[in-house]
């Protein structure tokens, strides 16, 4: 091995990588969280499937994203994860079904098991997984590593999520040339309901929620900018949002008022795919929408504050991220102690011109 340099090094390891991940073999994904992230894991299970058709995918995520984890076609079992039930530990009942998912898990000797989480438990979730190859990112935190024997080296630069976990795939001796694809796979009574409840004629979507409260662009510039798409281009909007999202979207369709449809709360992830999948464009925050819209090929104008685009922003180059000129952006932060000067800082002029290079660039409507 002294007289190898690295890129041998790294052709000896994919090579022994690709021998372990054999015809019929099974990989174990381990993606809780949260709706981007979790839509983020699709390249990369088409990525293997795409090259290794022979390969069986399991993948455990969080049961608040099992719906959406189905919207990819290559997972070949998803395992739910109960956070949230399994967190009170001392229950007799939740000790019962824990004990239960981890036996599901050990059922099967896994050729490789992926963490692309990266927390303390997915890595013991990992850990408890029968393989002789675990990986996990080298960066990942809350002790999470001690449970890797490979571990992704860290990126350099500006990275964007999605280009590290396509990184993984090298790790798992799978040959990246699929590329950037989702094909997801919108059930049929999610289609057929969205026909029935959305506008017959072109429309853009709106989101203007956010799990952080220096994500979200004030409520009245969303309704401003609603106003100004229908006067100045004619198009309606329809708002979306979680069921824990209905009392800000409808203070927003008051605000906004005219022909606005408000959709919040009225379904799942299946449904919120089927009415961006429609949509001309989705103007929202930095949000799990966002990057739903993009896998669907929606274009996406999308407001950024605290967040950094560069790493977590509409990926590829039908989509425009609207950023602020302050120099305490971005923070990272989910409180802010000087008013979120960020976000109010940006215009509704801001956003139309983005839309506008959008546009140019031939991000027009889908349909």
């Amino acid at each position: 091995m002294d007289n190898l340099d690295y890129g041998s090094v790294v052709l000896l390891t994919l090579t022994y990588m690709d021998a372990i991940i054999n015809a019929g073999a099974r990989i174990l994904i381990v993606k809780l969280s949260a709706m981007g992230d979790v839509v983020h894991t699709f390249p990369v299970i088409r990525a293997i499937k795409k090259t290794r058709p022979d390969v069986f995918i399991d993948w455990v995520v969080g049961d608040a994203y099992l719906e959406l984890a189905q919207l990819s076609p290559y997972a070949d079992g998803l395992i739910p994860f109960k956070r949230k039930e399994w967190g009170r530990f001392w229950n007799p009942s939740a000790i019962a079904q824990i004990s239960r998912f981890i036996g599901k898990l050990r059922e099967r000797e896994y050729a490789a098991v992926l963490d692309l989480q990266g927390l303390l438990r997915s890595g013991a979730i990992t850990g408890v997984a029968r393989s002789k190859h675990k990986i996990g990112f080298a960066y990942a935190r809350e002790g999470a590593p001690l449970f890797y024997n490979r571990k992704i080296a860290a990126p350099t630069g500006e990275t964007h999520a999605i280009d590290r976990y396509m990184k993984s795939l090298e790790y798992l001796g799978v040959d990246s040339g699929a590329g950037i694809g989702y094909d997801i796979a919108i059930p049929q009574k999610d289609i057929e309901w969205a026909e029935t409840v959305l506008p017959k004629e072109p429309f853009v979507a709106v989101n203007p929620n956010a799990r952080w409260e220096t994500k979200r662009w004030p409520i009245k510039k969303f309704a401003e900018l609603i106003r100004e798409i229908e006067k100045k281009k004619g198009v309606r909007a329809v708002i979306t949002g979680g069921r824990d999202e209905v009392a800000a979207s409808q203070i927003l369709a008051s605000l906004a008022g005219g022909g606005v449809v408000n959709l919040a709360g009225t379904g799942g992830f299946g449904r919120l795919a089927a009415i961006l999948q429609k949509a001309d464009c989705l103007f929202t925050n930095d949000s799990g929408p966002m990057h739903l819209a993009v896998a669907l090929g929606t274009p996406v104008v999308a407001v950024f504050g605290p967040t950094n685009p560069k790493l977590t922003g509409p990926y590829g180059g039908n989509s425009a991220a609207v950023t602020p000129a302050v120099d305490c952006a971005p923070c990272f932060k989910r409180s802010c102690g000087i008013g979120m000067e960020c976000m109010n800082s940006i215009s509704v002029d801001d956003v139309m011109n983005a839309w506008e290079k959008v546009l140019t660039r031939g991000g027009a409507a889908n349909g």
